[in-house]
């Protein structure tokens, strides 16, 4: 449950309306590209009750709440005027976090593409999403 609770408060900070005035395009894609590993990861919890996704809850709880931390000091830092906004600086400190969020996913691909079943109610899911 805590792995959950923390995908869901780093989408809320991901969701604020001012941050694509904050970021640099580049650093903007970036923020896009975890938001939507979140969101997988966020659907992937809600509808599995695979054990062995459980035996990575903690490591996505981790994973997302440093992420979370990230983008929130990245945020505070451009707000103070302490930060150099033209986006390389910006960007290449989320990319860490973004391939962390990235190999959660695809550890938990891995345990779910064993599962047919799943796979397919969650590709379901995630096509109407974006519909």
């Amino acid at each position: 449950m805590e792995a959950y609770t923390a995908v869901i408060s780093l989408l809320r900070t991901l969701d604020q309306p001012y941050i694509s005035q904050l970021f640099h395009r580049h650093t903007a894609e970036t923020l896009d590209s975890l938001r939507v590993t979140a969101e997988y990861v966020q659907q992937l919890l809600e509808k599995t009750s695979n054990e062995k996704i459980k035996y990575l809850e903690e490591e996505i709880r981790v994973v997302a709440s440093e992420a979370e931390d990230v983008v929130e000091m990245r945020i505070s830092k451009i707000i103070k005027g302490e930060s150099w906004t033209f986006g390389i600086l910006q960007h290449q400190d989320m990319v860490p976090v973004v391939e962390k969020m990235n190999t959660i996913k695809e550890q938990v691909m891995e345990i779910v593409s064993h599962d047919v079943d799943q796979i397919l109610e969650l590709f379901l899911d995630w096509r109407f999403f974006y519909e």
